[in-house]
């Protein structure tokens, strides 16, 4: 599933996150909101086990094998693969003492070379210099997303190779915007070390480590765009009133010309130059309903249309451009299924080639300069993917790897996607997963919601959804109101409706569920994280008759404070997303509004069985959110679980949490749904189990755990 809150993308499951584009989309500054994996008090969670669940209903032909939780959430052989610019390597992410790190590969070879070890946090993401003889990566402190720049220079010395932090100031931001080919040893970075409100556009040395500014921030900027020639002359930024503003300059001493302003429901994305330097690419919905990719010309601010959804359904989801000579090389659009359109002829050998594995192409990664050799992707929700390198050269297509090899005889559930029309009249979209082995009548269902809201749900592998699929559960995944790519009209639909449309969206979903036959009325839980957490939290307080039980993963349950809780970074993107969207704490009628609709406020109402899971170090919805409603639910005498991760943001990148986590919510539905349990797991995930458990009486007599 992935869960997003507040401008970063997690997925709990989809090993790959395709990140050649290191630092690209972790802004939360855009209209994003996000979270990631997804309490019977303390002791109960670990008394689960001995209980007697309820029976299953639905006749049983004959079920597969329990799936063990080791196995689903067990770390991905090797993703994330990217072709070195010179063709001669490939990287990519594989664990290295139990942790996810940076590894390369001489193409033909089968030897790895270890370069990155961190044992402390998985690293998520990374990209080649231009060069091909650094690779460059970001990495917090405990999921605290103050990200520094790190290199490793590969060519220093035959042994593990040096790494540096480019970055190394406290209590900074850094975003890697630019990698541009003709200036191997530069880089254009976003730093807010001179105010921590405001990120200015840096051009950084790989060599010496010196930054030279190239574009301060005046105090609107949202984002940069460097030309071929390595100079930030594109800026976009959000006045007071939610607008966008479209700046461009002649050079970096010239003044910056404001060329255009738009709606303040349009959504604009500066993506890269043209190579002629005199237009730029677009995200841009600006005169549609769907985003589309648009060529913006710099002298007369003229948008013509690239490219658009063929099929008039979805907004565009993404481009591939070669970082070479700037082609467009395929995009992408998610429908219900993943759709691409190749656009040169290598790109269209290269899905020709996918399709002879009898597998779908999800991703395009990268190429070397040449266009010889490109890395690709085929996934689908029955199949954790493998990574293919093919060669245009010799037209062939070679397997890399397998994402989950151990996964390869498993019996795994099948997801379809359905729509239906909500009680307002909106057509909302999503995914339905049913259990292998039942009869699909009267199951017991999970609606499991995304984060964002400003997100999706797509299609593809998902281990939290399998393991419930595989347990007995009905899961059910829905692209609600507000959900991304399905144009401006569906977005407006969920403007100040946090707790009441986008909530009916849910419970319409589940009783379309309950109609058709599906799922039992008495038996339906609620799940997600970040906003699909604060979903869980409303199921629970605001309509408490339809959820049997609820799982929370950091979703905020006050939004005031949420608001007036995030970080500096984020200030200037305010006003386009959280106050015109959902509320602005500084004026009285919202925050009574936003008051409203906070769980925090309705505790009197809930009656059932909460699960909770929160990161100690999330600077999004931070501690004291969760805190503070386990601590009021508790000393109503209602069966709270609480785990806090002292080592965890917003997001439980270590393997270990991961773990503890899906086993808790397994046990946890086992005992609210009746699914079946795995009778037993490692030591190692109780006693992880064990250290995550917050003392619920403890919590209720101070602010917050130490």
């Amino acid at each position: 599933m992935v869960y997003q809150f507040l401008g970063i993308w997690y997925t709990t499951s989809h090993a790959h996150a395709t990140s050649t584009d290191v630092g690209r989309g972790r802004n939360p500054k855009e209209v994003e909101v996000n979270v990631v994996h997804r309490t019977y008090r303390s002791a109960a969670v670990f008394g689960l086990l001995a209980a007697t669940p309820a029976p299953a209903a639905g006749r049983q032909a004959e079920p597969p094998p329990l799936l063990p939780v080791e196995q689903l959430f067990a770390s991905a052989a090797a993703f994330n693969a990217q072709v070195s610019p010179d063709g001669r390597w490939v990287a990519y992410l594989r664990p290295f003492r139990g942790k996810m790190n940076v590894h390369v590969r001489r193409l033909g070879s089968n030897t790895d070379r270890v370069v990155t070890r961190d044992t402390t946090r998985p690293i998520e993401s990374y990209r080649w210099s231009a060069d091909g003889q650094r690779i460059l990566y970001l990495q917090d402190s405990g999921g605290d997303e103050g990200y520094h720049l790190f290199v490793a220079d590969l060519g220093a010395t035959a042994g593990p190779p040096p790494i540096r932090d480019l970055t190394p100031f406290s209590g900074i931001e850094t975003e890697l915007i630019a990698v541009p080919p003709h200036t191997p040893d530069t880089v254009i970075v976003t730093l807010n070390k001179r105010n921590p409100a405001l990120a200015d556009a840096y051009r950084l040395d790989l060599r010496t480590g010196a930054l030279e500014l190239a574009a301060e921030n005046p105090g609107t900027f949202l984002g940069y765009v460097a030309d071929p020639e390595n100079r930030v002359r594109v800026a976009y930024a959000l006045d007071t009133l939610g607008q966008y503003h479209f700046l461009t300059r002649s050079s970096e001493q010239a003044a910056w010309i404001d060329l255009s302003t738009y709606p303040v429901e349009d959504k604009i994305t500066p993506l890269r130059f043209h190579p002629d330097g005199r237009r730029v690419y677009l995200l841009s919905n600006y005169g549609s309903d769907l985003l589309r990719l648009v060529l913006k010309d710099l002298t007369t601010g003229h948008e013509t249309i690239v490219d658009e959804d063929p099929a008039g359904q979805v907004d565009i989801d993404g481009a591939v451009f070669d970082e070479g000579t700037g082609d467009l090389v395929a995009t992408r659009y998610l429908a219900d299924t993943i759709r691409w359109y190749p656009k040169t002829l290598d790109g269209q050998r290269l899905q020709a080639s996918i399709a002879t594995q009898g597998r779908s192409l999800s991703d395009i990664g990268s190429s070397d300069r040449y266009r010889a050799v490109r890395i690709a992707r085929a996934e689908s929700p029955t199949d954790p993917g493998a990574t293919y390198l093919y060669d245009d050269r010799t037209r062939t297509l070679a397997r890399l790897f397998e994402a989950r090899p151990e996964l390869a005889r498993a019996v795994l559930a099948r997801t379809q996607p359905i729509s239906y029309r909500t009680r307002d009249g909106l057509v909302v979209h999503g995914y339905l997963t049913l259990p292998p082995g039942l009869e699909p009548r009267n199951l017991p269902l999970l609606l499991a919601v995304h984060g964002g809201p400003w997100s999706r749900d797509i299609w593809g592998f998902d281990s939290e959804t399998q393991l419930f699929a595989n347990r007995g559960y009905a899961v059910l995944q829905v692209n609600y109101r507000g959900s991304t790519g399905y144009g401006k009209r569906f977005a407006r639909a969920a403007r100040k409706e946090f707790a009441q449309a986008m909530h009916r969206d849910l419970l319409d979903a589940v009783q379309w569920a309950i109609d058709r036959g599906t799922a039992d009325s008495r038996r339906v839980a609620i799940l997600g994280g970040s906003y699909g957490g604060y979903s869980a939290l409303v199921g629970l307080t605001f309509t408490p008759g339809v959820f049997a039980c609820a799982v929370d993963y950091a979703g905020p349950s006050n939004l005031v404070t949420l608001i007036e809780s995030f970080p500096p970074s984020w200030r200037p993107f305010l006003p386009r997303n959280w106050y015109s969207l959902v509320g602005n704490p500084n004026r009285p009628d919202d925050r009574a509004d936003l008051e409203r609709r906070s769980p925090i406020f309705r505790v009197g109402s809930a009656n059932a069985p909460l699960l909770i899971f929160q990161g100690a170090n999330d600077p999004r919805t931070t501690q004291e959110q969760s805190d503070k409603i386990a601590r009021a639910l508790h000393a109503r005498g209602l069966p709270v679980t609480y785990l806090l991760a002292r080592n965890e943001g917003h997001s439980f990148g270590n393997r270990e949490t991961s773990l503890a986590v899906n086993r808790a919510a397994e046990v946890f539905l086992g005992r609210c749904l009746g699914g079946r349990v795995q009778p037993r797991v490692a030591q190692e995930i109780e006693r992880t189990l064990q250290a995550l458990t917050v003392n619920l009486d403890s919590l209720a007599t101070r602010e917050r755990p130490k």
